[in-house]
């Protein structure tokens, strides 16, 4: 890990046995390490720091992951999903504006990690069932700072 400013940021490099794989081989195998690693019942949970909420790891998040992740960095950074989401910082939340039956409010957290030697930020998107009083992360994507 490397140190900024105090504060440790994770870090993780493509193996070399991933740097021989297509791109589409790389999310695969990265695809079925995070559901193995991830997603169970039941859920997976974790606790953000900054706020203290419980946070689920859906295949939701999972698969929004796999759908939208285009560069080996961001198809890498899966590997530090729930490390992400456990130090993320809050930044604020919202109603749903899309009216999802069932979702109260959407919440946004950031972070950060370095992928290859490169600064990244973390994304994370979590949706508030209040009925079920459930939250679960939603949307999970890293963008070079």
């Amino acid at each position: 890990m490397a140190e900024i400013s105090g504060s440790q940021i994770p870090e993780i490099w493509e193996t070399d046995d991933d740097k021989k794989l297509s791109d589409g081989n790389l999310k695969h195998k990265y695809f079925v390490l995070a559901r193995s690693r991830f997603i169970h019942k039941p859920s997976a949970v974790v606790i953000n720091k900054d706020t203290g909420w419980l946070i689920e790891l859906s295949r939701r998040v999972i698969s929004e992951w796999r759908i939208k992740s285009r560069t080996r960095e961001r198809i890498l950074s899966i590997q530090l999903l729930d490390t992400m989401i456990e130090r993320a910082k809050f930044l604020k939340t919202v109603k749903d504006t899309k009216n999802t039956y069932g979702i109260e409010s959407v919440s946004y957290f950031e972070n950060r990690c370095y992928i290859n030697g490169n600064l990244f930020k973390i994304n994370i998107t979590v949706k508030n069932q209040k009925t079920l009083n459930r939250r679960f992360a939603y949307y999970y994507s890293a963008t070079e700072i």
